[in-house]
């Protein structure tokens, strides 16, 4: 699960969890491998939101943190190149 998902962010140079648009390419991909394990409510935004579903798939496997720290680690270097 971890790999695959991992692979759709990379594919669409995803750094940040919230940069994952509604009806962008990687929502749709997203939307797509997660659509046999979504409920159909939630598919048809009837019983749930699909984002935030989604959303809470890709923290339960850690990516929301992961991504964090690379964020946090790219601005530590870009500060120290400022200095």
């Amino acid at each position: 699960d971890y790999d695959a998902v991992k692979k759709i962010l990379d594919s669409n140079q995803i750094t940040d969890l919230d940069d994952i648009e509604y009806g962008s390419q990687c929502f749709d991909e997203l939307f797509d491998y997660y659509a046999d394990e979504m409920p159909y409510g939630v598919q048809k935004a009837r019983t749930g939101m699909p984002d935030e579903w989604i959303y809470e798939k890709l923290c339960d496997l850690g990516l929301d943190k992961e991504l964090e720290q690379k964020q946090d680690l790219a601005e530590h270097y870009r500060w120290k190149g400022m200095i």
